[in-house]
């Protein structure tokens, strides 16, 4: 699986928008049910300042425990394997510096990526989960983000030709929060996202969301790519 890739042609036929709807949304009063004891991890360990948690779905062992990479950015999680001096340290010139040489060398085989994350946890068990079942044998790395006011992520990319997984995407609060994706240099908010809606996200573009509430929690699931053939069972159009 590790070595299997989806063609640039490929990709672009199955994207067909920034955010292409399934037939699969969560009942989310079930949802906030489901997750009342559950306890957030702080997401990665930069930028504290922002209210950013999460739990996982699916992880590498299905343990529950602490400092689990399947809720930390993974760019960051394989820079600190390499420099754990710099964890929780400011970003000092010494530290930008080791991070860009680091990022200019690596290859995506020789580190840590969503498809090494294929263990359900026990939370994926929750009932709001159910309709995930057509999915779940495809399942990487997938988490349930909890933004509070403020919480974000800057523009970044999830997802490299020749991509090796998919990402589905969903939000509890499109009224309490923006996702924008970058066209011709621009960043354009997305509209009319129904709140518990799948969708196919096309995390090769350029993107970056705001919460500007609280209590805003997503839905942030990889996918293998033997899930292709299941997923076009599944568009909403």
């Amino acid at each position: 699986m590790k070595n299997h890739s989806l063609s640039v042609d490929n990709y672009n036929k199955m994207h067909t928008s920034n955010l292409r709807p399934l037939n699969i949304k969560i009942d989310i009063d079930q949802f906030l049910s489901d997750i009342e004891t559950i306890n957030f991890q702080v997401w990665g360990d930069l930028h504290l300042e922002f209210p950013r948690y999460a739990f996982p779905l699916v992880n590498q062992d299905g343990k529950i425990k602490e400092d689990d990479p399947a809720c930390y950015p993974l760019d960051r999680y394989n820079f600190i394997k390499k420099y754990p001096q710099f964890k929780m340290s400011p970003l000092s010139e010494e530290h930008v510096q080791s991070w860009r040489k680091y990022y200019s060398s690596i290859k995506i085989d020789d580190v840590i990526n969503e498809t090494f994350f294929s263990v359900p946890t026990e939370y994926l068990n929750k009932k709001s989960f159910d309709v995930l079942s057509p999915l779940k044998p495809y399942m990487l790395r997938s988490c349930i983000l909890k933004w509070d006011y403020l919480g974000h992520f800057k523009k970044h990319v999830d997802t490299f030709h020749p991509t090796k997984w998919l990402r589905l995407w969903g939000t509890t609060s499109p009224d309490k929060m923006i996702l924008r994706y970058e066209d011709n240099g621009i960043m354009v908010a997305e509209k009319n996202i129904e709140p518990g809606r799948l969708y196919l996200h096309d995390s090769i573009r350029p993107h970056e969301a705001l919460a500007y509430d609280d209590n805003v929690y997503q839905f942030f699931i990889a996918l293998n790519l033997n899930s292709i053939n299941t997923l076009n069972t599944l568009f909403r159009e």
